[in-house]
């Protein structure tokens, strides 16, 4: 009984923190999550050595979507860095596999490597 209602409390405040997608980060989310699951396919390739042209170029789609996503929030006003849904979630999951490629790649000198360790500090 007590583990039902601690994961009720927990489910609940997970819920309060984290928002609902709304309709316009919608098509984001789906090539958020796109991008992050061609990335798995490539970490999980052990028989292939990573090409840093694929890399950057999912990199680069990865850029054009944040753009989008900026905008989008601009126009629905969420603009706070409290703001918080399931883009966020899988846009931080993205960037931290670009930052394990990146440094896989030896281009630890570049800005994608440095999100990794820039995150484990905070």
């Amino acid at each position: 009984m007590f583990s039902t209602i601690a994961t009720t409390s927990a489910q609940h405040c997970a819920l309060a923190t984290e928002r609902s997608v709304t309709d316009g980060e919608q098509p984001i989310l789906g090539m958020l999550i796109s991008i992050r699951n061609r990335l798995a396919a490539l970490k999980k390739d052990r028989g292939n050595y990573y090409r840093p042209n694929d890399i950057v170029g999912l990199y680069n789609e990865l850029l054009d979507q944040v753009k989008v996503l900026n905008r989008v929030r601009a126009k629905e006003q969420h603009d706070n860095d409290t703001y918080k849904n399931r883009v966020d979630s899988v846009l931080d999951e993205c960037f931290q596999l670009f930052s394990l490629f990146y440094l896989a790649l030896g281009k630890n000198k570049e800005i994608p490597a440095t999100y990794v360790q820039l995150v484990t500090i905070k």
